[in-house]
């Protein structure tokens, strides 16, 4: 009976153990789980949270092929929820320098170039009524 009592409290204690190892180490999040948990903040509108999920992408997952889309998205979450045309310019001058050859590398040399602008030029009116 002992015997029994000992094999089934390692048998709990193992599973226990084996599920603790299986949720990650010290229940870090996959990358895929952080960017999904960032959208998600920025869908609410919670735009420090979103940006803070980013940055944890950058720290726990600095040689991930996709780090650059975390910066990248810092700064566009800077630029167009937060307007906050500073600290949007430094990210994005961080993307150019730390991946210029990433697909987004163009992009946020676009951003740097209109950000804080309306993307179509306003053309004026010359017929218009108030020139009479």
């Amino acid at each position: 009976m002992k015997s029994s009592a000992n094999i089934l409290a390692i048998i709990i204690l193992g599973s226990l153990l084996l599920f603790s190892c299986s949720s990650g180490s010290n229940g870090k999040k996959t990358e895929e789980e952080l960017y999904t948990q960032a959208q998600d903040y920025s869908q609410k509108g919670d735009f420090q949270s979103a940006i803070k999920t980013y940055e944890e992408i950058l720290k726990l997952y600095p040689d991930s092929p996709r780090a650059y889309k975390a910066q990248f998205l810092i700064g566009f979450v800077y630029s167009e929820n937060l307007k906050d045309y500073e600290k949007a310019r430094e990210v994005y001058k961080k993307v150019i320098e730390k991946y210029p050859d990433c697909d987004l590398a163009d992009d946020a040399q676009y951003m740097l170039k209109t950000m804080g602008k309306d993307s179509l030029p306003l053309i004026s009116d010359t017929g218009s009524a108030s020139s009479e």
